[in-house]
């Protein structure tokens, strides 16, 4: 059981997510590699569904910390974007992903943790005495 794009965008938008459509494909193609293991570990279709839109859900929520919140149309379009801490959608995210996911097919397709990321600066002040 793959997903489509269709089927991923529509996912994605109703958490706030746009992406480009090249980028989404690729997203995609990815996480529809790991269906022989899904298939392996006796997944029924709807929980591979599921576990292929968290793991895109995954990927693309730290693609950034920027997501849409309000959308309004017909003559006065607007959007309203809200900046969320990242750590805490990728730990939303990756909580919906583990909790199907048992047999751990989607492993290879969580990307780093972004609280994991440091950084340092070092300076160095020298001289003689």
């Amino acid at each position: 059981m793959s997903i489509s794009n269709e089927q991923a965008a529509r996912y994605l938008a109703s958490i706030g997510i746009a992406l480009p459509d090249f980028m989404l494909e690729l997203i995609v193609d990815r996480a529809n590699t790991i269906e022989p293991c899904m298939d392996g570990a006796g997944y029924d279709a709807g929980t591979q569904t599921l576990i292929l839109l968290y793991s895109v859900g995954l990927t693309a929520v730290v693609q950034g910390d920027r997501y849409i919140t309000q959308q309004r149309a017909p003559n006065g379009a607007s959007q309203s974007f809200q900046y969320g801490t990242l750590s805490q959608r990728y730990k939303s995210a990756l909580s919906l992903l583990r909790g199907l996911d048992t047999a751990g097919c989607a492993d290879s397709l969580i990307p780093a943790n972004p609280e994991a990321q440091n950084a340092a600066l070092f300076v160095g002040l020298g001289g003689c005495l």
